[in-house]
């Protein structure tokens, strides 16, 4: 018998207490599923932590649907969280049957990591020139086209102030997309891209 059954409260108290360390240590990045093959088919793969490498998982690095049960994700061309990115989140209920639904150029992925939820209030700031200089904008929701809404298609640096988020290339969220979390990014390269191209850009839905 455990011995704190004897005392009256304890026994409640060390299970929620284990509830919640469980929680932490299990649940913090939710679940995800790669497929081999488009509509959820072929050989599956289950995830609940990060992967620097899929081919450890025996995995064949070939990736046509996703399904997100919790969480985001974001999908890597290369090993070690490198290349090109995609994104997996609660969008749609996190059912991406082939890879257009996440502007996938090609199916090869070979790493997933899971993205950093923040519960700060959503809130990001662009900035036209590096080191957060230059014209600045401040944005709170999804904004479809930034050329429209603020006569911008360009930032050298952004900084994340609340939230996780994911910037565009393309206006209507298409194109070429990398996942910004809660952190000063003084150069785009920071953030993973080749130019300063900015289109859209949406808040990551973690449910």
């Amino acid at each position: 018998m455990n011995i704190f059954s004897k005392v009256p409260g304890i026994a409640q108290q060390t299970s929620k207490l284990g509830s919640v360390l469980e929680r932490a240590f299990y649940g913090s990045s939710g679940k995800v599923t790669l497929f081999e093959q488009r509509n959820f088919a072929g050989q599956r793969l289950d995830l609940n932590s990060d992967c620097q490498k899929l081919s450890d998982k025996n995995f064949p690095e070939r990736c046509n649907s996703v399904q997100v049960e919790s969480g985001a994700w974001v999908g890597y061309e290369h090993e070690h969280f490198r290349g090109r990115q995609y994104l997996w989140d609660m969008s749609d209920r996190g059912e991406y049957n082939c890879t257009d639904r996440w502007c996938g150029q090609g199916d090869h992925i070979s790493s997933v990591r899971a993205v950093k939820q923040d519960t700060n209030p959503p809130r990001a700031q662009l900035f036209e020139r590096q080191g957060f200089s230059g014209r600045k904008i401040e944005i709170h929701d999804d904004i479809s086209n930034l050329m429209t809404r603020y006569n911008l298609n360009r930032a050298s640096s952004i900084r994340v102030l609340g939230g996780a988020w994911v910037v565009y290339q393309e206006p209507n969220y298409r194109g070429s997309h990398y996942i910004l979390e809660r952190k000063d990014y003084n150069n785009f390269s920071d953030w993973g891209a080749q130019n300063s191209a900015v289109g859209s850009m949406r808040r990551i839905r973690f449910n």
